[in-house]
């Protein structure tokens, strides 16, 4: 994996495919685009939205809101599947979700 931060959506998009291959799902659309409330969402048809904003976070930061909104595609809801599978692509997912809900787009 990469380890520098996109500085662009076309970046952006490139890393959330780098991470679909690795983590065996396809999304049907992938989209980045100015989000007021959220960082990202996914949605029951296979299309993954994700905030612009997310461009000037870090990119552990980026990795984290990435592989949450992947992993939906394999499994719709936080339960302790969720968060096995959390942890073994994204070790210390916990402080990120921290920084996740205190920092979202709409407290901006």
């Amino acid at each position: 994996m990469r380890k520098s931060k996109p500085k662009t959506k076309a970046a952006l998009k490139t890393l959330i495919n780098s991470w679909a291959q690795e983590i065996k799902v396809v999304p049907k659309q992938i989209r980045v685009q100015e989000m007021r409330n959220k960082w990202a969402s996914c949605s029951t048809s296979g299309w993954i939205s994700f905030s612009s904003d997310l461009l000037y976070k870090s990119r552990k930061f980026q990795d984290y809101v990435i592989i949450h909104e992947l992993l939906h595609l394999k499994i719709p809801n936080h339960g302790k599947l969720f968060k096995s599978m959390m942890n073994a692509f994204c070790p210390n997912w916990e402080r990120a979700e921290i920084i996740f809900n205190k920092n979202s787009p709409s407290n901006k």
